[in-house]
């Protein structure tokens, strides 16, 4: 144990500062050896005496360090001298960096965001990301980024900073900081234990806060990172420090005990054995021994690193002094020294994902720099320690191959079962040395190599095969495997993705012999994989059995068709003899077949994982490197050999011959047995699989521009884009970073137009799309291209139904049946690749046509893609010509051998084998046993034919003679009117081969075979010949009249004056005729024979007419009869329905009579409603009422309305908070504060309304049920097990029809007024007015029908129970006003909400799409406002109107404790009097009400303009009111100031503190002052014209010119005085609106202001602020929002939140009023609710909207429920980036925010968003 001696314990006494100032001089005098400071650092650093996360030791590092200064104040000083060239700044994961392509050199560039907001981006194609493994900052890297891109800080051109610091400031730090990187060391090997991995974790968690130690000394920037670097790479501190020169001295103890353990260890760390097995092949090489020799602290740590596995402290310690160049290159070339252990760390680890992150966050620092790696790779060999890394890891992961013969087959696979392979683990390897190979230099180096392509193509062998899969064939599958993700994952990063890297760096002719030896090597690998599985030139593949990946054929394949086309190597210089090509072809064409087999459901029971197979292989990430790589090295081969050969083995593997073959027993292959669907489908994929190899080009000779054009417009051709999905789904080169990029943005504008988004009703949340332009479907559709790329059948499918729509729009196409696929010849080939076309003029491939045509002419289940595959193969055939000499090899006999189709015809011309007749085909019969049937084909007459002709003994005469078969030859004329179709059938049916030509005396029967074969069986018979009779001309003539639905229905160009056909567009009949035409335009005597064909088939359709149209007319004739029969049906079934179901007879003529003298209000109170659960139509009755559909919820909307027109803005950028404007819900909490002190409880609810905030709102779908029906549907819901986020027990259901959400019925009220009292209209108001006030005391209190009542009781409960028991009332008295406040606010919140829905205007119904519930909903208020009416309102009513209506009532005295009535509000008046009267009011009664409550507003309006004058004003109108009458405004303006002078309500009066806007500050002229009077009484006139508009079911009218809104809504109310109309010319003041019941209104103005005065004297303050309130309020809005995203990202992304104090995970803002909250965290929950659910109850009533800041996402909260509603920023394409996954920038769209912000207000989230989930408080 170390103890410091005298000296240093006196200094230690003095303290750290003091002893630290003294050591700083020591230091700097003695240059940096002192040995005081030594024995302090071993006292200090002793492992024995003190843990590494002692507090006082690292307290003391710092104090010493910094010299006598404080650590901060040294720090900062440290910070002045930071002249970094490259910024460095070392991340983990989830950091969000960014990237731009546009100043990038190396893909792996990134920036953080100071030096990219720093730096000149703009216009740049940059974005931003969150690093998934780790980074470093590249700012200032010339090697890796444009230095255009830098920020001012960083990089050559720095600006100037000190460049060198004083000798003194780091003297102390060169001192010490080795002995701290070996106090690290210590630590690390004293925890060090082979035994034991799991601690490995704990002993870096002790090293904690050292490690934040360095870490901070590493942050000081350039200058201090520069002594850490010389510390770490030093050798000879590196020996002071570990050597032991006197192992015997008591003080070495510990140093030869921790050298002996690191030592121990560093033995006991193995490396990969295959090393030693390439040690004698490798001998001599450097960098490939593996014997570690450490000679700095750098290398022991990293040594320390690799064995800790990679701790993260650790790891980012070491990178943050990268900057350093000395120091980068001394930790790449530890790095490597450690490479190969490395490797079996990725596979042995604790946290192997974790540890493969960290791996390539160091080796992606180290390998993107160009000189650093190729010096690397010269003078370490790490292309060798790679491979050799990588396939020690494969090798220990091979098992024994079963493809083929598994007892022949000596081939070692990977296992794609192994962890290994599941875990990607080769991952960061792979990933290194791709980045090696995006180095040119270090490419050409690799492929320089031999012995390097050797061991690599070596090591690809083992994925040779991998993953195979075997048919099941009795069972399914119990387990479906998952290695297939596995396997392909492998094969793209492991294979292809470095064999591109390679090709990229191949593209001249002075690279050609890298190619050349690449091929040479395959074609050697290739040989031996074949030997190892015992595969030769005439095995046959194991049908059985598939493999997806051939890597070294594709290897192959890209290298060879790469060298001849880019480096113009002659395709005669490899050696593709035609036996290696053969077997080449086996494993290719078995893939081929194999997925035709998956599509075909032939592997159905190995589960859905052999589809995903089928369906990856060809898949935009893969199709590259995969099939288009197979389908070329197919290609190839169909070049290299014989075409009839070729096309023989395409028919033998895809087993179509059985359906090829004229047998009815055929047996080719008797174990591979397909169904009739099955082979149906093979022969269609055969067709396409040819198709496919003669026309597609991806590595033929297409130009790059091309093929992205090609690429771009099949995409678009399938479905609109958007623009991230082209760029997702454009196939890529894996391992070309940048392929096709500078391409795509030139290719998409010139091929496809920009779709805006659709923001319309019931458009939902479009997203912008990229449509192609018409010419894309004239021109570039390849259709062939298509259903390569197509992932499933539907994808090509979608194409067509496109493509159909477009001709048919565009008018080119008007066809009943859809147009086929607009096939389309080749482009432009290679010469080298000419010979692949010879497949088109081989005899094998036009008998097989011949055949299919044949069949599909005879049979109906033949399928359309057959014939056009068979038609667009013949037209390719006549589109390119053959290179060879069309010659006969003998001489035609038109007897042609079932199957052996290479001898059917003679020639290799189609023109001459089109004109030649197959007379018969000759089937063996041997193989026919005992008890088999043999059915013959159909134009054998079973009952006229001879024994000879039956079976085929004697050929007759015709069938001898040569050409075609005619009706001249027998001299009869066909005769079969039956086999004409009827026009309306739109197909033609089956004409049977011998309905067309066949013997005279033949007669014919369609359906069933002419005879079977009863069992008689001769092994010694002759082949049985079957008459064909046909030539491939004939057969299209014949198809043409199947397909068009006509006889002779294709003209000869040469019988008829039209131009040969060349359209691409057209039904399968029209492409016959462009064949056709094209035959005779090459051939004459293939037009010789068109012509005769042709007379023979004329006769029959003039023959065949009458019947035709007779057969027409019957069945004409019989439809209508079984119409006429069904309608009567129809009718007897009505009659006996309307029997059962009504009790009473139809109406007579004399009740008609009497129906028709009903009054139209009767008639409309008989509406009758449609049920939408049983579907009856009735009227609501007593008995069965009807209800309506509604949802209620509650609302906060109302409350966030502002008196400005100006939203709330959201702060960013260091922007101040601005202070909220007063909202709507402050005021109404401000009014009803200052009520309720100075009122009584009762007085004060009688004058306002509540509901502003979680008021009730009442929405419905408009549709109507039963209650009963209800009920019953409701009970159903409970006893289902998933209802689809419906609280049941809270009454929630889907709308029975339109399925929209609801939780209530309101009953409609039956008749009304048949029972309801309502007094008569009186001419005299004031007898009127009298007439109300009895009604509202002799009112009907509920409706008559207990059902009613009870249904209306439990509306009203809903009511209630929707919202929050905090908005139910104000105070927490529960007394019968309180409740009444309540009903009377829902009545409002609704008028309210629906004047906002509106837009503020009264605008016609049309205009409005909501469908309405407040009369329905006021008969349910009413009633319950009745019952809880104390005391009519007739004293009120008295007051209001000055009528005395009875004794009791006053209409002048002031109450007392009462709310004077000028500080009511007339609104809420206006709606208490309406539900306490009868429902059924006259409309007269509701003018008069409306009249007098305006009497109210108006003297209001006049009181609180007022309060706007200044005092000589105030005199001015007083004196001026005098002379005139008090009718007019000045009048009553005077006598309203005069009588409110006497109190205190003038005093101190300013307007800017009243927070009343001012109209006209300067002059009050009388119009200025009418106009503030309008504007104050606008409100009310609104929610009265609303009321009215309910009610009475009166349309507001359109808006006339040259009208205000105030003269429009009195003119709708009816407020004109009486006998008088107002015209639109007329302008209408406030004034003339007044109308007085009583003799002297003086009396009740004063009345009404006295009563406020002896408020205003007593309490002025309050009683001003009650008086000035301003009753117009602006539409709510959301928060205004940055119009660039990176604004709110960057201002929120690490914010604090100000109740819990951290940094979200998951930041939220809240739309509504802009707060920043905690998204599903509990750290600011209260009573287990979470922040944003308790906001959303607190700001909106259970309803608010939040904007998570790390996704860009709106989250919408509705009550118990959440969505993810989208996003309201896109991008430039107008695209969402949820989560900011591609991290481009994003920009407000204004209209998704207006949706937004509409469906807020509308209250329509629950109709608009379809998916929710129960956030159960936890959001």
């Amino acid at each position: 144990m170390a103890t410091p001696g005298p000296e240093v314990t006196a200094l230690m006494k003095r303290g750290k500062r003091n002893t630290a100032s003294y050591y700083k001089g020591e230091c700097f005098r003695k240059g940096g050896s002192n040995q005081s400071l030594n024995n302090l650092l071993d006292s200090l650093f002793d492992p024995r005496s003190k843990s590494i996360d002692d507090v006082d030791t690292i307290d003391w590092c710092r104090w010493l360090i910094a010299g006598g200064s404080t650590f901060d104040e040294f720090t900062k000083t440290v910070k002045q001298y930071d002249n970094a060239i490259i910024c460095g700044l070392v991340w983990t994961a989830n950091f969000v960096a960014y990237r731009c392509r546009t100043c990038g050199i190396s893909p792996c560039m990134s920036l953080c965001a100071e030096c990219f907001q720093a730096g000149q981006h703009e216009g740049h194609d940059y974005n931003m990301f969150r690093s998934k493994a780790g980074g470093a900052c590249d700012c200032g890297d010339v090697s890796v980024m444009n230095k255009d891109g830098f920020c001012s800080r960083h990089g050559p051109n720095r600006g100037k900073q000190h460049s060198t610091p004083p000798p003194d400031l780091m003297a102390i730090a060169e001192a010490m900081l080795p002995r701290v990187v070996l106090r690290l060391i210590h630590h690390l090997r004293d925890t060090s234990n082979i035994d034991m991995q799991g601690t490995y974790s704990l002993a870096m968690q002790d090293a904690e806060q050292y490690l934040t130690f360095l870490h901070s000394l590493s942050d000081m920037g350039a200058a201090m990172r520069k002594v850490m670097g010389h510390a770490l790479t030093n050798p000879d501190i590196y020996k002071t420090f570990t050597e032991v020169t006197n192992p015997e001295e008591e003080t070495n103890t510990y140093k030869v005990e921790s050298q002996k353990k690191f030592k121990t260890t560093v033995e006991n760390m193995k490396y990969p054995k295959v090393f030693d097995d390439y040690i004698g092949m490798l001998a001599g090489m450097p960098g490939l021994t593996q014997t570690l020799n450490h000679k700095t602290l750098l290398e022991e740590l990293v040594f320390w690193m690799v064995k800790f596995e990679f701790p993260q402290r650790m790891v980012t310690l070491l990178l943050s002094l990268l900057p350093d160049d000395d120091y980068k290159e001394a930790f790449t070339r530890a790095f490597i020294d450690h490479y190969s252990r490395i490797s079996l760390v990725l596979v042995n680890g604790l946290s192997r994902p974790a540890i493969a992150n960290r791996v390539v966050h160091i080796s992606v620092q180290l390998f993107s720099n160009e000189n650093l790696a190729k010096k690397m790779v010269e003078e370490y060999n790490l292309l060798y320690t790679l491979i050799l890394s990588l396939t020690h890891m494969v090798e220990n992961i091979v098992t024994q191959s079963t493809l083929q013969d598994s007892q022949m087959n000596m081939h070692m696979v990977v296992d794609c079962d192994n962890d290994v392979m599941k875990d990607h683990c080769y991952w960061p390897v792979v990933s290194d040395l791709i980045n090696l190979l995006s180095h040119q230099t270090i490419a050409h180096k690799f492929l320089g190599d031999l012995r390097l392509i050797n061991m690599w193509l070596e090591l690809l062998c083992y994925f040779q095969g991998m993953n195979l899969n075997q048919r099941e064939l009795s069972q399914h599958m119990g387990f479906e495997p998952e290695t297939y993700y596995a396997a392909f994952s492998a094969e793209l990063e492991i294979a292809s993705s470095p064999m591109w890297s390679l090709m990229s760096h191949c593209k001249t002719k002075e690279t050609a012999h890298f190619t050349k030896s690449m091929v040479s090597v395959c074609l050697e690998n290739l040989r031996e994989w074949f030997d190892a599985i015992n595969c030769m030139e005439s095995t046959k593949p194991n049908p059985y059995q598939l493999t997806f990946h051939l890597p070294l054929h594709r290897y192959l394949a890209i290298f060879l068709v790469h060298g001849v086309q880019c480096q113009d190597i002659p395709i005669t210089e490899f050696d593709l003899a035609p036996k290696r090509m053969k077997t080449i072809l086996h494993h290719l064409l078995q893939i081929q077949v194999s997925v035709s087999e998956v599509y075909a459901n032939m592997w159905i029971r190995n589960g859905l994982q052999i589809r995903g197979q089928a369906m990856t292989y060809v898949q935009c990430h893969f199709c590259y490197s995969m099939v288009d790589a197979d389908l070329c090295l197919q290609q190839v081969c169909a070049c290299k050999l014989d075409p009839d050969y070729f096309v023989q083995t395409v028919l033998e593997r895809y087993h179509v011959r059985d359906w090829l073959s004229y047998s009815n027993h055929p047996n080719t292959d008797p174990s591979f047995k397909l169904e009739p669907e099955q082979q149906l489908a093979m022969v269609d994929a055969a067709l396409s699989y040819l198709v496919t190899l003669l026309g597609v080009r991806t590595y033929l000779g297409i130009d790059e521009k091309d093929l992205v054009r090609l690429e771009m417009s099949t995409l678009l051709c399938v479905s609109d884009r958007q623009h991230s999905q082209l760029t997702d789904l454009m196939p890529e080169k894996s391992g070309m970073i940048g392929h096709g990029t500078e391409l795509f943005e030139p290719t998409l504008k010139e091929l496809a137009d920009y779709k805006a988004p659709n923001f319309e009703a019931g458009a939902g949340l479009q997203q912008g799309t990229y449509v192609p332009k018409d010419f894309i479907w004239e021109q570039e559709f390849d259709p062939v291209h298509v259903a390569l790329r197509a992932v499933s059948k539907k994808d090509f499918q979608s194409s067509m139904d496109r493509y159909s729509a477009f001709v048919r729009q565009n008018g080119k196409y008007s066809g009943k049946t859809p147009p086929w696929p607009p096939f389309k010849p080749p482009g432009e080939v290679n010469p080298a690749y000419k010979d692949m076309f010879k497949i088109l003029h081989c005899r094998t491939l036009h008998a097989f046509l011949f055949t299919v045509l044949h069949k599909a002419l005879t049979k109906n289940t033949v399928p359309e893609s057959c014939l056009y595959h068979c038609i667009h193969l013949l037209n390719l055939a006549l589109t390119i010509p053959s290179t060879d000499t069309h010659r006969r090899s003998k001489v035609f006999r038109g007897c042609a051998p079932n199957g052996d189709y290479k001898d059917w015809f003679t020639s290799t011309s189609l023109l001459q084998n089109a004109c030649d007749t197959i007379k018969e085909v000759h089937v063996s019969v041997l193989s026919l046993e005992p008890g088999d049937n043999f059915t013959f084909p159909a134009d054998v007459d079973l009952v006229n034919s001879s024994l000879e002709e039956m079976f085929q003994m004697a050929p007759s005469s015709i069938m001898s003679s040569g050409g075609p078969i005619t009706a001249a030859h027998s001299g009869h004329i066909p005769s079969h009117p039956t086999l004409l179709p009827m026009p309306s059938e739109g197909t033609f049916p089956v004409l049977p081969i011998h309905s067309l030509s066949s013997h005279s005396g033949a007669k014919t029967n369609d359906n069933k075979p002419k005879y079977e074969s009863k069992g008689v069986s001769t092994e010694t018979a002759p082949p049985v010949t079957i008459p064909i009779n046909e030539s491939l001309i004939s057969l299209l003539m014949k198809l043409h009249c199947k397909l068009s639905g006509k006889a002779g229905s294709y003209v000869p160009l040469s019988m008829c004056n039209r131009l040969p056909s060349t359209s691409r567009v057209g039904d399968g009949s029209h492409f016959i005729t462009c064949l056709l035409d094209k035959m005779s335009q090459q051939s004459s005597q293939c037009a010789k024979l068109i012509e005769e064909t042709y007379q023979q088939l004329v006769p029959k359709t003039e023959e065949g007419g009458k019947q035709k149209s007779g057969k027409k007319d019957d069945r004409k004739k019989k439809a209508k009869e079984r119409q006429e029969k069904l309608m009567a049906q129809f009718a007897s079934k009505q009659k006996a329905f309307m029997e059962q179901n009504f009790d009473t007879d139809p109406p007579d003529d004399s009740s008609s009579t009497t129906s028709e003298k009903l009054d139209t209000k009767q008639v409309i109170e008989e509406k009758e409603f449609d049920c939408v659960i049983c579907g009856h139509s009735s009227p609501s009755t007593a008995d069965k009422p009807i209800g309506l559909v509604v949802l209620i919820q509650a609302s906060s909307v109302l409350g966030h309305r502002l008196q400005t027109e100006d939203p709330i803005h959201l702060p960013v950028e260091g922007e101040k908070v601005v202070t909220t404007p007063i909202s709507c819900e402050l005021a109404q909490k401000r009014q009803l504060k200052a009520l309720f002190e100075h009122f009584e409880e009762t007085s004060c609810q009688m004058s306002v309304n509540i509901g502003w905030e979680g008021g009730v709102v009442v929405q419905t779908c408009g549709h109507y049920l039963h209650l009963d029906c209800h009920s019953s549907y409701v009970a159903s819901l409970t006893t289902q097990e998933v209802n689809q986020n419906l609280l049941v027990s809270k009454g929630e259901y889907w709308c029975p029809l339109c399925r929209q959400l609801a939780n209530s019925v309101i009953p409609i009220i039956p008749e009304e007024s048949k029972y309801t009292l309502v007094k008569p209209v009186s001419p005299v108001l004031t007898k009127m007015v009298k007439d109300i006030a009895e009604m509202m005391i002799r009112r009907p209190i509920t409706p008559r029908s207990s059902t009613l009542t009870k249904a209306m009781g439990s509306v009203m409960e809903d009511l209630t129970n929707v919202t929050y028991s905090v908005y139910k009332t104000y105070t927490t008295s529960q007394s019968s006003e309180s409740v009444l406040l309540f009903v009377c606010s829902v009545a409002r919140s609704n008028l309210e909400i629906e004047l906002l829905q509106r837009g503020g205007d009264l605008c016609p119904a049309t205009s409005v799409g909501r469908k309405q519930s407040f009369l329905p909903l006021t008969h349910v208020l009413s009633m319950h406002s009745k019952i809880l009416t104390t005391k009519p309102y007739t004293d009120l009513w008295s007051h209001i109107t000055g009528v005395t209506c009875s004794e009791e009532s006053s209409s002048v005295l002031p109450y007392n404790k009462e709310v004077p009535v000028l500080l009511k509000d007339p609104s809420s008046l206006l709606i208490q009097l309406i539900l306490t009267l009868p429902a059924t009011i006259e409309k007269e009664h509701f003018i008069l009400l409306t009249k007098m409550l305006y009497n109210v507003v108006f003297i209001q309006a006049l009181a609180c303009t007022s309060c706007k004058f200044t005092m000589d004003e105030r005199e001015a109108w007083r004196k001026k009111g005098r002379k005139v009458s008090f009718d007019s405004l000045e009048g009553i303006l005077s006598q309203v100031i005069t009588r409110l002078e006497v109190s205190r309500l003038y005093e101190d009066v300013d307007m800017q503190d009243v927070g009343i806007p001012a109209i006209c500050q300067s002059v009050w002229s009388p119009h200025c002052v009418d106009m503030a009077v309008q504007d104050f009484c606008l409100p009310f006139l609104k929610i009265a014209a609303l009321v009215r508009h309910h009610m009475f079911e009166q349309e507001f009218p359109e808006k006339a010119p040259n009208t205000t809104e105030f003269q429009e809504t009195c003119q709708f109310l009816g407020l004109n005085k009486i006998g008088t109309t107002i015209t639109p010319p007329h302008l209408v003041s406030s004034s003339s609106i007044v109308h007085w019941l009583v003799p002297e209104p003086l009396t009740l103005v004063r009345a009404w202001c006295t009563d406020l005065t002896n408020f205003i004297n007593t309490h002025p303050s309050d009683a001003k602020s009650l008086l000035l309130k301003n009753p117009t309020w602006y539409p709510p809005q959301l928060i205004a929002l940055p119009q660039h995203y990176y604004k709110i990202f960057q201002a929120y992304n690490n914010a604090t939140c100000s109740i819990c104090s951290n940094v979200p995970k998951d930041p939220a803002l809240c739309m509504v009023c802009g707060r920043f909250l905690c998204f599903r965290q509990a750290c600011c929950q209260q009573q287990r609710i979470y922040e944003c659910v308790r906001h959303s109850i607190e700001c909106g009533a259970g309803t608010a909207m939040f904007l998570l800041v790390n996704s860009s996402v709106v989250v919408v909260i509705r009550g118990p429920r959440a969505t993810l509603w989208g996003c309201v920023y896109l991008d430039e394409h107008g695209e969402e980036d949820r989560d900011l996954k591609r991290g481009k920038p994003l920009f407000l769209s204004k209209e998704r925010y207006n949706l937004l912000q509409h469906q807020w207000i509308s209250h329509n989230f629950d109709h608009s968003c379809k998916r929710w989930i129960w956030h159960q408080d936890r959001l």
